[in-house]
């Protein structure tokens, strides 16, 4: 559990600024979220994003356990204009997705 105490000129802030600014690693969008979650406390009480912070404050936050996440290649057919040892171009379909992402592909390759 993190825990952060509000200086004098930090008073005023919203919460979900004030921990951006202190904590790289979260975005106030991931900020927004862990308070509606009630991960983040305000003098051991919940609060609102549109919280503004007073001196002496004590925000703590529980720390997210990142989730194991699994990742299976899939066997898909796919279209090479040209291969060699150093280079292959591929033509692939608009809407596949090459990368590992939150979102779900609109594809669906497995057979």
């Amino acid at each position: 559990m993190e825990k952060y105490i509000v200086k004098n000129e930090d008073e005023g802030i919203r919460i979900d600024s004030y921990l951006a600014k202190e904590n790289e690693s979260l975005s106030r969008v991931a900020i927004q979220r862990l308070i509606k979650e009630e991960k983040i406390l305000v003098n051991n009480k919940k609060t609102k994003s549109s919280y503004k912070v007073s001196e002496n404050d004590i925000i703590t936050l529980e720390e997210e356990q990142p989730e194991e996440v699994e990742i299976k290649a899939q066997d898909i057919p796919i279209d090479i204009l040209y291969e060699d040892d150093d280079i292959i171009v591929i033509n692939k379909p608009k809407g596949m997705v090459v990368h590992p992402g939150n979102r779900k592909s609109r594809w669906n390759f497995s057979k």
